[in-house]
Formats: structure tokens, C-alpha cells, sequence
């Protein structure tokens, strides 16, 4: 996970200005992780795997590869997708063309817990009603201060993919965005 969060405070660094971190799943977890390294001005998590208040050294950390059944996605028809229940057709397609392998290393990493201490700046989860990997319950116990917004129908690739929903979700966040400097100021 610390290559992750290394490889966006190293892209955040070629701005020349300090970022807004926005991270979908494992990547959002990986944008609160760089988030004091390249003073991020706001943070937003798309159903982000969340940090721990402790890492339990008792889980096993393993080398290897897994694949996206491992998340319920057993089918490459587009038509048999129950964990995408709010996406259409052509949605979905784009979903099942974006998998690949992920790093089992980073997932038991997660599953042991990350421990990031105090955020510097602002941040929003943002979940969805139909996601049932990482619903808003999931963050109740969050060890960070965040703020909250639920996206109505979104399942946890309907954050990213829904057009539906994006058309009312991204001015929403956008306006959070916007407001941060301003709170930060004030």
C-alpha cells in the first residue's frame, strides 16, 4: 500500500501546487495515506477501503495476484453482473474491460489494518446505497473526521461508472471541493 500512496504524492509533486486527492476503493485509502506527504488541500474517498486504528500483526502478509472473483465478479458477461446492479449494459462492459490482477500483498495489508493518524486537511466519504462491499456503515467507526455523502442507488462501481448517478454526484462533490480553501481560510 506505501507504493500506492508513494506513486500519488509523486504525481501530486509534478503539479506544483497542492492537490485534491480523490481515490475510488484501494485508491481511496491510498489518496488518505499521501495526503500529509503532498499537503492536500481536500481528500475524497469513493467507498475507500478504510484505515485501522491498528494494524493486527497476527494476519498473514502474502506475495501473489488475485482476480476480481474474489469480489463476486465470476462472469465476463456483461448481462450476469449482480454487483453491479445499477449499472446498464455498456457501464458494465467498461467495468468487466478495467480488471486485472491485484496485488495480494496490498489487500492482506488492508485486511491487517493501515494506520495514518490525523488527516491535513478535509475529508468525504463519499457510499453508496446499493454497495454492499463498503456500505456507510462500514465507516461508523472511522478513526478519521470525515464528513459523509450518500449516493442514492450507487452501487460500489456505480460511484465511477453510473452515469445516472455521476450527472447529480459530481456537482455535489465538486462543491464540497470548492467550499474547502474557503472553510480552510475562514
Amino acid at each position: 500500500m506505501a507504493d500506492y500512496a508513494d506513486d500519488v504524492v509523486a504525481a501530486a509533486q509534478t503539479l506544483g501546487h497542492p492537490p485534491v486527492l480523490l481515490g475510488w476503493s484501494m485508491g481511496g485509502l491510498a489518496a488518505m495515506m499521501a495526503a500529509r506527504a503532498c499537503a492536500a488541500v481536500a481528500c475524497v474517498g469513493l467507498a475507500p477501503s478504510a484505515p485501522a486504528r491498528a494494524t493486527d500483526r497476527s494476519i498473514p502478509l502474502r506475495r501473489g495476484m488475485f482476480g476480481a472473483e474474489v469480489y463476486g465478479i465470476t462472469s465476463s458477461s456483461p448481462s450476469d453482473q449482480p454487483t453491479m446492479p445499477d449499472l446498464d449494459l455498456e457501464e458494465r462492459r467498461i467495468a468487466l474491460a478495467s480488471l486485472g490482477h491485484e496485488s495480494q500483498l496490498a489487500r492482506d495489508e488492508r485486511a491487517a489494518g493501515i494506520v495514518i493518524g490525523l488527516l491535513p486537511c478535509p475529508l468525504l466519504i463519499v457510499t453508496g446505497t446499493a454497495d454492499t462491499f463498503w456500505p456507510r456503515e462500514r465507516y461508523d467507526t472511522l478513526p478519521l473526521v470525515a464528513e459523509h455523502l450518500v449516493a442514492d442507488g450507487a452501487s460500489h462501481w456505480g460511484l465511477v461508472l453510473n452515469r445516472r448517478v455521476l450527472a447529480t454526484l459530481v456537482p455535489v462533490v465538486l462543491e464540497w471541493v470548492e467550499r474547502q480553501p474557503a472553510e480552510a481560510d475562514g
